[in-house]
Parts: structure tokens; C-alpha cells; sequence
């Protein structure tokens, strides 16, 4: 992807604007699990799993690749709460991004899955189609460069921290890895599509909600 179509694919996103975003109307969300400076811990409305949720900047920004600098200390002390929480209450997490690509509400959010000790090779596979993320830098230099991008990140071996990757926007690439994910919410509680995981997803929220609440009182 040149330089000039990174660009045009950017400008387009940006031209959305925050005028009509989910994410923007602070006093609508529900769902809210805790607020920093910058971001907004949220319960997803449609979780594949019990535990799911999502790291949101307050600020609309189309994509993490996108993320103002300033804000890396939050995100980071953000996504390692959400982790830490995860890990206690639930299971290893693994961290998605749909970085434009295919995303259905156009402002920047994370998810964090609870799946537990998940392989999916992100390590070769982005090594192979994809660039091997070992910071947020990584994330904005693709952005920057290439454009929109899926991010993922799942845990590593022990004592091997994490296995990061950012992808092309290829649906063949973007349906494998997606066919993981679903495969990984079918083994622990049985894969929904959004649609039916939005109605029947409430308790799920509730249960996180209480989850989270008895974690922070702990």
C-alpha cells in the first residue's frame, strides 16, 4: 500500500468525525468499569466470553496506530489493570484491534478476551505477513507508513512475556485469525454471532461488572 493511499485511508476515517460516535457520548455509555485520565475501561456489549471488554482513549482518534504519544503511559497502566484484573478474575487475556480495518464503530478500542492460555502463532504469522509489535511505536510506524491494519496479542511462553503482531488489511489474513478468535470463545462458552450475543449478553455484563467491582474492593 503507497504512501498516498495510507494517506487517503486515513483522511477518510478522520472525516467521520466525533459528531456521531458511540465512544464520544460519555454520558450514554453504559457498561463503565473505570476512567483514567485518558481512557475508559468498558464492558463489551457483545462479548464472545464473560470478561470481555474494551480500552476506549476519551479522545476520538481513529485507531491505536493513531494514538497521541502523551497517552502511552495511561494506555499502558490502562491495558495492565485490565490484564492484571483478567488474570485474577478470569483468565489470561488476549488483546485485539481492528485498526480501521472492518471496524463498526470508528474510534480507536482494544478489546481484552479473557481466553486463557490461547497458541495462535502470532509470532510467525507476523513475521511471515505481517511486523512483530514490541511497542506501541511499532503500531504507529505501520499506520503511518501503510495505513489501516489488525493488531493482535496473545500471551507468551512461559517467561517469553508477550507475541504481538500488526496485519495488512487482507480478509484472507483477517478470516484466519478471526476464525481463532471464534474458535477460542466456541471451546469456552460456545461462538455467538453479534447480533445474538448483543441480546443475550447483558448478564455476561452484569457478572463482569460484579466481578469487577469485588476485584477492586479485594
Amino acid at each position: 500500500m503507497g504512501d498516498a493511499m495510507a494517506a487517503d485511508q486515513r483522511e477518510d476515517v478522520d472525516d467521520r468525525g466525533a459528531g456521531h460516535c458511540v465512544f464520544c457520548a460519555r454520558a450514554a455509555l453504559s457498561g463503565i468499569l473505570a476512567e483514567t485520565e485518558h481512557f475508559i475501561l468498558l464492558a463489551d456489549h457483545a462479548p464472545l466470553v464473560e470478561g470481555h471488554l474494551l480500552i476506549v482513549p476519551r479522545q476520538h482518534v481513529a485507531c491505536y496506530g493513531a494514538l497521541p504519544p502523551a497517552f502511552e503511559a495511561d494506555f499502558l497502566a490502562a491495558k495492565r489493570r485490565a490484564g492484571e484484573f483478567l488474570r485474577a478474575r478470569y483468565r489470561e487475556p488476549i488483546f485485539f484491534e481492528h485498526g480501521v480495518f472492518r471496524q463498526t464503530v470508528f474510534h480507536a478500542h482494544l478489546h481484552a478476551i479473557p481466553f486463557g492460555a490461547v497458541r495462535f502463532g502470532v509470532r510467525v504469522l507476523a513475521t511471515e505477513h505481517g511486523r512483530p509489535v514490541g511497542a506501541l511505536d511499532d503500531v504507529r510506524g505501520w499506520y503511518a507508513e501503510r495505513g489501516h491494519y489488525f493488531y493482535i496479542e496473545e500471551p507468551g511462553d512461559d517467561g517469553e512475556g508477550i507475541h504481538a503482531g500488526v496485519f495488512p488489511p487482507e480478509e484472507g489474513r483477517y478470516f484466519h485469525v478471526l476464525g481463532m478468535v471464534r474458535a477460542s470463545a466456541d471451546r469456552l462458552e460456545g461462538f455467538r454471532p453479534a447480533p445474538e450475543r448483543r441480546l443475550a449478553g447483558q448478564a455476561k455484563v452484569r457478572a463482569l461488572m460484579e466481578a469487577w467491582r469485588m476485584h477492586a474492593d479485594a
